[in-house]
Formats: structure tokens, sequence, C-alpha cells
């Protein structure tokens, strides 16, 4: 069920979810509410595709996945956007793995992803 909520400028106010299940060639939505599909386009790198537009980019993101890191050694897996992957009806999200002190983060596929999403309705 979607959270609306009448913001203190009399708008519609959108809290958005999905639990992206990525890894092992089994990437489907599993729990999700205001999202139509999530687009992968390689390791590490989808777009949530929102089922009506937010009103302009500025909303916000909250994320958390699962740690499917087995080098204890490495940061735990994390999500990013930028601001130019942002859209009124879609996000780009990139998954990540840390680094070490001897070498560079990748791109990861994280077995779930948790997102969510709240803006003003268009």
């Amino acid at each position: 069920m979607a959270y609306f909520h009448n913001n203190s400028s009399g708008t519609n106010a959108r809290y958005i979810y999905v639990n992206y299940v990525d890894g092992g060639g089994d990437n489907h939505m599993a729990q999700n509410d205001g999202v139509s599909s999530v687009s992968d386009h390689g390791t590490g790198n989808f777009t949530v595709n929102f089922t009506s537009n937010f009103s302009d980019t500025g909303y916000a993101f909250f994320e958390g996945s699962s740690s499917e890191n087995t080098n204890g050694n490495r940061g735990a897996n994390g999500q990013n956007i930028e601001t130019s992957n942002k859209a009124v009806g879609s996000c780009k999200v990139f998954s990540y793995y840390g680094s070490t002190g001897s070498g560079n983060g990748n791109f990861n596929n994280c077995k779930t992803t948790t997102m969510a999403f709240i803006g003003d309705l268009a």
C-alpha cells in the first residue's frame, strides 16, 4: 500500500520501495510498491522504474543491501546514485563493494538490495 503524506506546502509526498534480488542470474523484484520494473544493465548497474513520476529529481533515496563480501578486509557493500542518474520516472543505481589498503573496490551484485524513494508527486 502506497504511503501518501500531505506536506506543509499542500502537495502529496509519496513513499515507494523495492526489494531487488540481483545475483546468480535470479534478478527479480520481491516486495515492492510504486515500482513498475527494475532494468539490469550489468554487474552492479541497474535502473529502478517508478509507476508514477515525482515532481522533480529532488526526491530522497535510502538503501540497504546484503553483504556478499567474502573478503573480510573489504568494506561493506553499498549503493550510489549521482544527480545526473536521477529522473522523475526512474533512478539509475550503482552497487559496489569497498576497497582494501592494497586494492580498489568494484561494482558488485548484492543478493538483495532494499531501496526507498520519498518525494512529491507530479
